[in-house]
């Protein structure tokens, strides 16, 4: 009795062993690209620089391997599925494919935290400078600054987050270079905030007044104010100094379109064809910033991706009646008259 109660005491206590159905080396780059939209090799870097954050080690079973959490975190970001079609795929519980997501993204929102960041050095100033001037001979641009809306669920005091075409949404400040790496970022307002609000609460502001960046600008467009460091279009163009600046500027600023277009293609929770995030607005800011920083990873290691949607989500701007700064007008005519 004794020995068949230990044998039934041993088969109760069987670790449970998890079969991983996500191996990334079992599957072609083509498949990854799609599915994953990252290839081996840079799916295999991001396990090595978010492994030690999100592995687990436990005595009653296997843990799941930090490679089949990053590869369905990726498949969240890159499809938007609900949680529980994603578990069904890899044999995986809806609630254990919540924990991996929340992981992951937690560990990718610290790394973007500390990698998207302005220019500094300058070397760094002079080559993001002369890769818009490269454009079409804007002088001395740092960056192109827009906000573009993510759709949430509707959370509490929702009101705010209905934006001009009532959706709920957050409203994500971001401010890419020249080839659609995006430098800063501020993904914490409501999308009933307009852009205008978020750029004179931002940090980004304080260290352009305060010239941290030299003589240097943002390309904004109407929706923000014409400041000494944020130059927009004129509304009346009337000479051809004035078109030629207008000209350059749209065509220059145009890349922080093309970045929103690639970003939203590429990671569709973030679009609007995935539904809308169906978690708090502070987890769906680290799902965006997480996103931001997958892309620029995309961005640097030059991951093709062809597959773009169109993306037109953005509410029409409401009209401002901004004060005007007499000092950033001169400052515009003197650019107008000095490069254009």
């Amino acid at each position: 009795m004794e020995l068949l109660w230990a044998l039934e005491h041993d088969r109760l206590r069987r670790e449970r062993v998890f079969k991983d159905r996500l191996n990334p080396l079992a599957v072609s780059d083509a498949h990854l690209l799609r599915y994953y939209r990252y290839p081996r090799s840079e799916i295999q870097w991001l396990c090595e620089k978010i492994g030690p954050e999100i592995s687990r080690h436990t005595n009653r079973s296997h843990s799941i391997p930090v490679a089949t959490q990053v590869l369905v975190a990726l498949r969240f970001y890159a499809s938007g599925t609900f949680q529980s079609v994603i578990g069904d795929s890899v044999g995986l519980s809806q609630s254990s494919v919540s924990r991996i997501i929340n992981a992951v993204t937690s560990a990718i929102f610290n790394l973007a935290q500390m990698d998207i960041k302005m220019p500094r050095t300058r070397d760094e100033i002079q080559k993001t400078k002369q890769d818009f001037f490269a454009i079409k001979g804007f002088p001395n641009v740092l960056g192109a600054i827009d906000c573009t809306h993510i759709p949430i669920k509707p959370p509490r005091q929702e009101h705010i987050y209905l934006n001009r075409k009532r959706v709920h949404s957050l409203n994500v400040q971001v401010v890419s270079d020249a080839h659609m790496k995006i430098l800063s970022f501020s993904a914490k307002f409501p999308g009933s905030v307009h852009d205008s609000y978020i750029w004179n609460d931002s940090n980004l502001r304080r260290h352009f007044l305060e010239q941290q960046f030299g003589h240097s600008y943002l390309l904004g467009d109407s929706g923000y104010p014409l400041e000494t460091c944020l130059m927009t279009p004129l509304a009346e163009p009337t000479t051809p100094a004035e078109r030629r600046y207008n000209s350059s500027h749209a065509c220059t600023r145009a890349v922080i379109e093309k970045c929103f277009g690639v970003l939203k293609s590429r990671f569709r929770c973030l679009h609007k064809s995935g539904g809308a995030l169906q978690y708090t607005p502070e987890k769906c800011a680290k799902i965006v910033a997480s996103c931001l920083f997958l892309h620029n990873v995309c961005v640097q290691r030059r991951i093709p991706f062809d597959d773009l949607l169109e993306v037109d989500d953005s509410p029409e701007e409401a009209v401002m009646n901004f004060m005007i700064d007499r000092s950033a007008q001169q400052e515009r005519m003197a650019l107008i008259n000095g490069s254009f």
